[in-house]
Parts: C-alpha cells; sequence; structure tokens
C-alpha cells in the first residue's frame, strides 16, 4: 500500500459551517505535555503546541474539530477531544506570563516555567527584546536549545538577543550532576524497539487515541539503563476512515508519540521511516506513520508479534538516580549504547 498526504486528507475530514464563538481550556492527556495546533483539517499540518490548560476562542466547529483563535492571535484547529470547558485549577488565563515576582511568602500560585513556546507567545504579543529577556533571567526555564528547535524560533522572528539569553541561562543551569541523579542526555536518533501492548479493537478507535505499546529491549546511554524492557510506550491515532459499504474496510494512521525512561518521564519520539520486515510507512512533514486497515467489528490495529522501530525525536536529558546509574554502569557489557540489529535498519 502505498501511503500519500491524500490518505491523511481523506481521514481528517472537511469543516462545517461557523457554530458559536464561545471560550474552551486545552486539556493535555496522562501522557501529553501539550497540544497541537494544526493549520488546516484538509491535511495533518502542525502550526503550534499550545500549553496545557490555556483557553483558546472557538471560531468554527466540525465533527471532530474546533476552529479556534489563541490569545497570542495564532487562529487554528484543534481536536475537540482535547478541549474542555472547565477551567484548569492551575490555569494562568491569558496571561503569557506571570505579573512580577512577590516573596514566596505572600502568593503561593505555582511559579511559571519559561518554555520555547513561552517566547514565541510573548513575541507574538509584541513584547520587545529586553523585556522578553528580563523574563528568562527572573524565571525558571526549560527550553529546547536543539539546533531544530532555534531553527524554529528565527523563522518566527525571535531576535538574537532572546535566542542568546535563552542559550545562557540553559548552559548556566545545565550540571553533570545534581540532587536529582546524574545526568544523561539521550542523543536525538536513538533508535527503540517497540511492541504493541494489546490489540487494538474497531469501537476503541477514534482520533487522538492513545495506543498503548511497550519497549522490547532496554535502551542503555553511557553505561545507564535510561529506558527499561518492558517499560510503557504510547502512540498516537492521528486519522480515522470508518469502514464503508459492501464490506470496504476502515483506516486507522498512527504516530509514535513517546516512551517512559526510568525515572517516570516521557521520553518523545518518532517512528522510523524504515521499519522492520517491510512494514509500510507513510511520512507527513518529515515523519513517519503507519496505516492500518480493518473492519467494522474486527481487530483495527493487530499485534502479529511485530516489533516497530521509533527514534527519540532530539536531544532529551534524563536526571537518572545515583543508584541506578552505578547499578547500570557495573552491569553494563561494553557495548554500543543502543540495539544493534535496530541501528543497522537505520543505516540501511
Amino acid at each position: 500500500m502505498i501511503l500519500r498526504f491524500a490518505t491523511i486528507a481523506l481521514l481528517l475530514g472537511t469543516a462545517l459551517p461557523a457554530y458559536a464563538n464561545d471560550s474552551v481550556y486545552t486539556q493535555c492527556g496522562p501522557h501529553d505535555g501539550y497540544i497541537l495546533l494544526y493549520k488546516s483539517t484538509a491535511k495533518f499540518d502542525e502550526l503550534s503546541k499550545l500549553r496545557c490548560g490555556e483557553k483558546v476562542e472557538i471560531l468554527d466547529r466540525t465533527p471532530d474539530y474546533l476552529h479556534v483563535k489563541t490569545s497570542g492571535g495564532k487562529i487554528g484547529w484543534v481536536l475537540e477531544s482535547d478541549t474542555s470547558t472547565d477551567t484548569p485549577a492551575e490555569s494562568l488565563g491569558d496571561e503569557v506570563a506571570p505579573h512580577p515576582a512577590q516573596p514566596a511568602s505572600v502568593s503561593s500560585a505555582p511559579a511559571l516555567v519559561l518554555t520555547n513556546q513561552s517566547i514565541l507567545d510573548m513575541h507574538h504579543a509584541h513584547a520587545n527584546s529586553d523585556a522578553i529577556i528580563s523574563k528568562i533571567r527572573f524565571s525558571a526555564c526549560a527550553f529546547n536549545t536543539s539546533d531544530y528547535a532555534l531553527h524554529e524560533l528565527k523563522v518566527a522572528g525571535v531576535s538574537d538577543k532572546v535566542v542568546l539569553a535563552m542559550l545562557e541561562v540553559q548552559k548556566t543551569a545545565a550540571s553533570p550532576v545534581d540532587t536529582h541523579g546524574v545526568k544523561v542526555i539521550v542523543p536525538g536518533g536513538t533508535p527503540v524497539e517497540v511492541s504493541l501492548a494489546r490489540e487494538v479493537y474497531a469501537d476503541e478507535i477514534h482520533q487522538g487515541a492513545i495506543v498503548d505499546m511497550r519497549v522490547v529491549r532496554d535502551v542503555v546511554v553511557n553505561g545507564s539503563t535510561i529506558i527499561a524492557r518492558g517499560a510503557s510506550a504510547h502512540a498516537r491515532v492521528i486519522g480515522v476512515k470508518k469502514p464503508g459499504t459492501l464490506g470496504k474496510p476502515g483506516e486507522v494512521a498512527w504516530f509514535m508519540q513517546d516512551a517512559s525512561a526510568v525515572t517516570g518521564d516521557a521520553v518523545p519520539m518518532v517512528f522510523a521511516s524504515k521499519q522492520p520486515d517491510m512494514i509500510p510507512t507513510g511520512k507527513f512533514q518529515g515523519y513517519a506513520y503507519l496505516m492500518s486497515t480493518y473492519g467494522k467489528n474486527g481487530t483495527a490495529i493487530e499485534t502479529r508479534d511485530r516489533i516497530y522501530i521509533a527514534v527519540v525525536t532530539t536531544d532529551t536529558v534524563v536526571h537518572v538516580p545515583p543508584s541506578v546509574a552505578s547499578h547500570s554502569a557495573a552491569a553494563a557489557p561494553a557495548a554500543p549504547a543502543t540495539n544493534a540489529n535496530a541501528a543497522n535498519l537505520l543505516e540501511q
């Protein structure tokens, strides 16, 4: 089966007339750190990432999607299942940053951690570079400073001064060892072997559904087991076409999402474009996806004892407890950090 953009366009459907001007809040699942904002429902084309609990204004509706406007002025589409009318308990409302800091004894509000999206929000809100830099210097920060992430900031128009401030604060915060444990960087592109945890049935399939998976083999980096065999992993359904008449099968498209590190952190990953046993893949915006066909009352995604190859999306920092790190280092043989079979497959 040859997989093309047209398949995703067909699965995601088309828009219906406007419904109401109202507001909702983005709602992250237990394994999500953000919600995707799409450019359209015609094809899977990411516009931005929205913070969990972010308030957005509804401009239009389709059966599965909401056409929304963010507080920063971005207009796009989100899955309705990723939103809620309930106000988050710790929502920051429409603010992109808190008011000037007060002593801890005065306020018990949680501190805002600045991310790349925070910088983009302030930039789109027309905050000047000096104001953004001041906020960086006096806030907790967790920036993604990979080449790809910095390129996204530059394309958006964020100034060199701001980018340098982000790099400097990340450099200052970096430390090989801290109170949380040994800092290990899992390189982007590290292969991870995964399989389905169970079969997924037709009545469970819908856009946005999580597909439970498990890690097949330990992932070892610098002598430390970062992702253990048997660890939970997750894929996400991005498009569904229901079975048709006369026995025409339905189709489901799904992306790899993450796997759980030994620390409990979610390590982001995607499917490798080349899979074992000639498992076909498609590509959208550079990311590989898989396609399964199914009947009305059958199994939508079958296990078939298949092993899939995922790769870590970008350099990811994991703080491994010293006891775990030292035990792994003592037990680990002098061998490559990643599984040889998976690595060889990626090189083909």
